[in-house]
Parts: C-alpha cells; sequence; structure tokens
C-alpha cells in the first residue's frame, strides 16, 4: 500500500474510531501541505543534523544546512515579490466602531476620497442603521454626484430563515435595493455554540447561508469584474475552529462550491497567531481556487497582526480589507498601509504600479487626523515622525535588501540628536540640515565637544531637548568656545564602521 493510501486509510480509521479531531486534522494536512523539510531524504536529514565538526571550512552538511535556510527565505520573499496585492478599503467604516469623536458626512467623505486617490478601486460601506445615520448621508452623495457605485459593497447581516416567514432583510438589505448597492458582503457567524444559541443546527445554518447567497444573487446585477459581487464573511473562523473544526471545514467546503467571489475573514480579539492564519487560509485555498479572492483582516492584540497578514499573503491569500490606517474596531487591525508597505521592503514592483506610493505618508497623516483628531504617534512604524529620524548611521534606510526607503512613500528622512546617544556624525546631519556650513558640520572635534555637553547636561540631571534648533545653536556656540582650534573640515572616520566604535 502506498503512502497517501496508507494516509487515506488511517484517517478513515481514526474517525471511525472517534479519534482526537486535531490529531486527524494534523494528519490531514502533513498530506496535502508538507513542510519543505519533509520533502528532504530521510538520509540527508539526518546528516544536517549532525553538529558540524570545524569552522575553518564548510562541508557539504555545512552546505546543506545553508541551502535550506536560503530555499526558506527565498521562496518566501519570492512569494511576496510577485503578489498583486487586493486592497478592499474600509476606512470610513472601520474606525468608527472606536473612534472617540466618531465621523462626520465630510470626514466620511474625504476618507473615501484620499483612498481612490490611491488607486484603490473597492470599498466597503459603513454600516446602516434602522434609524437614520450618516451612511445614509453618504449615499445620498455618492447618488447627488454621480458617481458609480460599482466599486461599493454594503455589509449584509445572514440571518436566521424561519419557515413561513419573509426572507429576512435588515435595514442594510433595504438600502442596498433602495441604493441599487450592485455589490454585498454577507456577514455570517458559523461558531457552532453561537448557531445552537439561536435555535439552529449546523445543517440548518448551512443551508440558510445557501440561501443567502441565492437571494442575493438574484437581487443583483449579473456579475462580472465590478458588478454582482458576493463576498462572504467569516466574522469567526477561530472560534468555530476552537470547537469543531470539522463543521468549519463543511462551510469552506460548500463556500467552495457556491456562486460567490471570495471569503473575507477577521481575528475579531486578535489573538491568534500568525501560523494559524497561514493554516486557515492554505485551508480555505484549497476549496475556493484563484481567481477567487481571499482576505484577511487581522485586530490587534497581541501585535502580529501585520505578520499575520503577511503569514496570509505567503499561504496564496489576496490582500487585505481594512482601513488604508490600522484604526479600526476596538484598538487596530493589519493595514493595507503596512501590508503594501511590507511588499514593497519585498521589492514588489506591483504596489507602485497599482498603488499612488508617493502620497501614502500625506494620506496617513490627514486620516490619523480624521480618525483620532491627533497626528500620527512619532513612535509608529513607517508613517511615524521618527521612523526616519535616524539617531545612528546603523538605522540609516535607502535600498539596501529589505529596506523602505523613505522616498517611495513621500518621506523625507532626517536625522536626529538624542541626549544618550548622539554620535559625531548624526550631530554633523544634523546641523547640516539646519543649514551650517561644512567647517562645522565636518569638524569632529566640533562635533565630539558637543557630544560631550549633551551628557554634561544629564551628570547634572538636567533634560535637555538637544534636538531643538535653539539649543543646539547653544550647544554649539559652548563648544566653539572650547575648542580652541579649527582644523580643516573633514568626515568622521569610518562613519560605517563597527557599533562598538559608537561606544567611544
Amino acid at each position: 500500500m502506498n503512502k497517501t493510501r496508507r494516509i487515506e486509510s488511517f484517517i478513515f480509521d481514526a474517525s471511525r474510531q472517534k479519534l482526537d479531531h486535531l490529531y486527524i486534522i494534523r494528519i490531514f494536512m502533513v498530506r496535502h501541505w508538507p513542510l519543505t523539510c519533509h520533502k528532504a531524504p530521510l538520509e540527508r536529514r539526518d546528516r544536517m543534523e549532525e553538529k558540524p565538526q570545524s569552522a575553518d571550512s564548510l562541508d557539504s552538511v555545512d552546505e546543506d544546512v545553508l541551502l535550506s535556510a536560503v530555499t526558506h527565505i527565498e521562496d518566501r520573499l519570492t512569494i511576496l515579490r510577485e503578489a498583486e496585492p487586493y486592497v478592499m478599503d474600509m476606512s470610513a467604516r472601520e474606525a468608527s466602531l472606536s473612534s472617540r469623536h466618531g465621523h462626520t458626512l465630510q470626514d466620511k467623505i474625504e476618507l473615501y476620497e484620499l483612498a481612490r486617490d490611491l488607486g484603490i478601486h473597492d470599498f466597503g460601506l459603513p454600516n446602516f442603521f434602522a434609524f437614520p445615520s450618516v451612511t445614509d448621508g453618504f449615499m445620498e452623495y455618492l447618488v447627488e454626484k454621480n458617481i458609480p457605485l460599482d466599486p461599493f459593497f454594503s455589509t449584509i447581516a445572514v440571518e436566521p430563515i424561519v419557515e413561513d416567514q419573509p426572507f429576512p432583510m435588515g435595514p442594510a438589505a433595504h438600502q442596498t435595493v433602495h441604493y441599487q448597492i450592485p455589490n454585498v458582503i454577507l456577514l455570517v457567524e458559523i461558531r457552532p455554540s453561537t448557531i445552537q444559541s439561536v435555535g439552529q443546527t449546523e445543517d440548518d445554518a448551512l443551508a440558510g447561508l445557501s440561501a443567502h447567497i441565492r437571494h442575493y444573487r438574484n437581487l443583483l446585477p449579473p456579475p462580472d469584474d465590478r458588478r454582482g459581487r458576493i463576498y462572504i464573511r467569516l466574522a469567526d473562523p477561530f472560534d468555530a475552529y476552537d470547537e469543531d473544526p470539522r463543521f468549519l471545514l463543511r462551510v469552506i467546503k460548500m463556500l467552495g462550491q457556491e456562486d460567490i467571489t471570495g471569503i473575507l475573514f477577521e481575528d475579531v480579539k486578535g489573538t491568534r497567531f500568525p501560523f494559524e492564519t497561514y493554516a486557515l487560509v492554505k485551508l480555505m485555498r484549497h476549496y475556493l481556487p484563484k481567481p477567487r479572492k481571499l482576505l484577511a483582516h487581522p485586530h490587534t492584540a497581541n501585535g502580529t497582526e501585520d505578520a499575520a497578514v503577511l503569514e496570509a499573503l505567503l499561504a496564496g491569500g489576496d490582500g487585505v480589507w481594512s482601513g488604508f490606517t490600522p484604526q479600526a474596531a476596538q484598538g487596530g487591525h493589519g493595514s493595507a498601509l503596512m501590508m503594501l508597505t511590507n511588499l514593497m521592503r519585498a521589492r514588489n514592483p506591483r504596489v507602485a504600479q497599482l498603488y499612488n506610493t508617493t502620497r501614502f505618508q500625506d494620506v496617513a497623516e490627514r486620516m490619523w487626523k480624521i480618525q483620532d483628531q491627533l497626528s500620527i504617534p512619532p513612535n509608529t512604524p513607517v508613517v511615524g515622525e521618527r521612523a526616519y529620524r535616524y539617531v545612528d548611521k546603523y538605522f540609516e534606510q535607502t535600498d539596501e535588501p529589505r529596506d523602505l526607503d523613505p522616498a517611495l512613500i513621500g518621506r523625507t528622512p532626517g536625522y536626529q540628536i538624542t541626549p544618550s546617544w548622539a554620535p559625531a556624525y548624526v550631530i554633523g546631519k544634523r546641523l547640516e540640515e539646519l543649514g551650517y556650513g561644512s567647517n562645522i558640520t565636518r569638524n569632529q572635534a566640533l562635533l565630539g565637544k558637543m557630544r560631550a555637553l549633551i551628557n554634561e547636561a544629564l551628570i547634572e540631571g538636567r533634560y535637555v531637548d538637544c534636538d531643538a534648533p535653539a539649543e543646539i545653536e547653544k550647544l554649539l556656540t559652548r563648544a566653539q568656545d572650547l575648542v580652541e582650534d579649527t582644523p580643516a573640515p573633514r568626515d568622521e572616520h569610518d562613519a560605517a564602521a563597527a557599533l562598538t566604535q559608537r561606544y567611544r
């Protein structure tokens, strides 16, 4: 009996004996998605596990170890480099959940226009309610301005279908018909305990979801690339996995047989690990091959939301349904901004072809003002004030592997003098930014004395904002008084030397 037949036989027997379902799923995953290391011959893996005998030279075992690492990295970089990232923008929707300020109509309009001008083509509409809301005003604005509705999606909750009762049509469904919104997102909860709590069986839930898909397929325009699109939004796939992975698989398998555009899924609490996202997308892609889309939406909580988005792409996903900036739900989410800039670091050429990358910084700053009524926090990755304020030459990002040259997203990098560090190279560059001449910016004795004076203040217990132009001028004047000679300008000796030289 061959290997595949043995596995199939084992799964059948295990199921019949009611063995642990997680063990069965694990066997299933090994069969369908073997890791690279599983492909290596047994004797080669044994050799790779041997301890190297000498560091003087590389033998065949060393070469195998290196090849394994290089292959692992390059295979994944190739996927990211060749991805064609898709974004369904939720900037006008997601942040309204958690915003202390909410959105006025003008906010909604501006968020939409900012995202549109980046080159994003699809937009999730904010929620409709049983009472008037800003979303109604936004729809009236779109109609009044004769803006085509092809890019827009309404979100409609899948509700239980009750025999001899009209098909459930909530506020979002009614407004979808009223405004003739041509695309929908059907929001469904598939956690078995949730299904049970509303008095349904799992079979009822599957039948109801299928009926909703058919209902909106008949209501919407005939499907094409822009109209008649139906996405299924799985709100709780990870919770469903916890309770019954076999039912999760039933849902995904059924959706693979339905007439839908793709699946949107989320990690609502933001607590799952990135490798769980990878496995879920791999599972979904098996039953929903391209061109159907799989879009991720991991929330924040454990700080791995952007890594989870990358794992989704590596597993065969298409992108995100998210705001451009991270504000969303309770704390935030894996944003389009972070996904796209991470792909740029992987040297993905399609990002610049599809999106107006040089406006990323400008749009992020404006969206932050709308969402939080605040400037971007300084230490925010990529777009924060200090993201490209270099405190050492070692931190500079240009065009080396995995760098993101700030100019590509509309940033101008700079230098920051920090009191406890401030190498002479950085002090000189900061002075250069402020317009001082090379007789000062390349005077190593003068720069070294300024560094000493900065630390003198700390020794005395004084805090000095030594990066502020006025304070820099004071430090420079004092240093000039202490340095008798003014040697010829010269650059710091080997400014890119070993990091340990910064400790002089």
